[in-house]
């Protein structure tokens, strides 16, 4: 799943940073902050973020920009931002709470997860789609929906890459089927 694909990128991304000698923190949010691990660089720091990141479940909704703008008032030393997310929300909101780093003096980089299905919508029978945040479903004729909805879909990912640009942020598509070392 994206989760786990999620969680597995920032654990091997925390060892590496960590390894290089650098402080690694974890911020775990959907509406609010969930957990907060201040940047600290021990073996044991690196043990508490790989327990948290082991214990994820999706939980609800999600409201990307306004934990980020409560971060990005939190975090007083410049560093490596790393957002590592599916970004299903407002692409205005998430690029303003990104702004908000960029005016603190953070780099940032974005991992926008999403799984090869996401990406190509291969169904071909009436398909039911639920909706993992929101708890709704929909049963839909893939024919009928599927150039509408890679329409909208390339559009929105060109409005977060677009926006990440102009505000010299790094932006990666990483699809769920891509081994991190191919990223």
């Amino acid at each position: 799943t994206k989760l786990e694909y999620a969680a597995k990128l920032t654990a091997c991304l925390a060892y590496f940073i960590m390894n290089q000698r650098d402080a690694v923190g974890l911020s775990i949010f959907d509406k609010k902050i969930r957990e907060l691990l201040p940047a600290r660089l021990r073996h044991s720091h690196l043990q508490r973020i790989l327990a948290s990141l082991d214990g994820l479940k999706p939980e609800g909704e999600t409201d990307i920009a306004k934990p980020l703008h409560d971060l990005a008032e939190g975090i007083k030393r410049r560093g490596l931002v790393i957002l590592i997310s599916d970004l299903l929300d407002e692409p205005d909101g998430i690029l303003s709470a990104l702004q908000h780093f960029r005016f603190a003096g953070h780099d940032l980089l974005v991992f926008h997860v999403m799984d090869p299905a996401e990406l190509t919508f291969p169904f071909e029978r009436l398909t039911r789609f639920k909706d993992l945040e929101g708890g709704g479903t929909l049963v839909a004729n893939p024919h009928h929906i599927r150039a509408r909805y890679l329409e909208r879909l390339e559009t929105f990912i060109k409005s977060v890459k677009t926006g990440c640009f102009e505000r010299d942020i790094s932006y990666q598509l990483a699809s769920t089927d891509v081994p991190y070392d191919r990223l």
